[in-house]
């Protein structure tokens, strides 16, 4: 089991939310590992906040999945497995075809001048070799079809989906898997979700996605994807 790193102190002022927002992105960076316990009395020093502030702040993550609460053991960061990932990346297969098919006739101007805004927020946080600014922003790229195709159910999943993919990528630090340009293969995809033909942007969809979860499980030693 991992043990807990050491975490910088949170500004006094500091209310639940911005104490669940540290925790969030020490866990989705990977500096708090999948199957960690979170150790109320340490965290609560650390971060410099009260226990009882510190145990809204876990509730806040074990309502969104990132933690799980074990009866008469304590709280531990959600584990990842082959079976997850698979499902997660199923669910999401459909749900982002889905919504791309909704908004395609619909994509004005708004739309189009915000997905290139949040493309280059992630080629920016990629170049600063910030790992969680990196995992974020992509998620902020590819949420902006959830947020806006016009189904209002949709962003709730696409949070709880994403969580499910950071964590993945937490275990595995993508720091090994033989990997394509990041830059040249969102710019495709970006390219496509701009672009006139929905068909080439569902089979876009489909090539990104393979990619992304062949890269997750060769890293967490997962058995791979079958390309399309």
């Amino acid at each position: 089991m991992s043990s807990l790193p050491k975490l910088a102190p949170v500004p006094n002022l500091t209310r639940r939310d911005h104490v669940a927002e540290a925790l969030r992105r020490a866990i989705l960076s990977g500096l708090i590992a999948p199957g960690t316990q979170l150790v109320e009395s340490r965290l609560a020093s650390e971060l410099a906040v009260s226990r009882g502030l510190l145990r809204e702040a876990i509730r806040e993550l074990i309502e969104s999945g990132l933690a799980v609460n074990r009866p008469y053991a304590g709280t531990y960061v959600t584990e990842v497995n082959a079976a997850v990932l698979k499902d997660v990346y199923e669910i999401r297969r459909m749900l982002e075809a889905q919504a791309y098919s909704r908004i395609w006739p619909n994509r004005h101007a708004a739309f189009r001048d915000e997905l290139r805004n949040r493309f280059d927020l992630m080629i920016d946080a990629v170049s600063s070799g910030n790992l969680a600014e990196q995992i974020r922003s992509e998620a902020h790229f590819h949420g902006l079809v959830f947020e806006t195709c016009g189904n209002h159910l949709m962003p709730a999943f696409w949070q709880q989906m994403t969580q499910k993919i950071q964590l993945g990528f937490a275990i595995c630090q993508i720091a090994h898997a033989p990997k394509v340009d990041f830059e040249a293969n969102h710019r495709r995809f970006l390219e496509c979700a701009l672009g006139d033909s929905l068909d080439d942007m569902l089979a876009e969809l489909n090539t990104h996605l393979d990619r992304g979860l062949a890269t997750i499980q060769f890293e967490s030693g997962l058995p791979t994807a079958t390309p399309r």
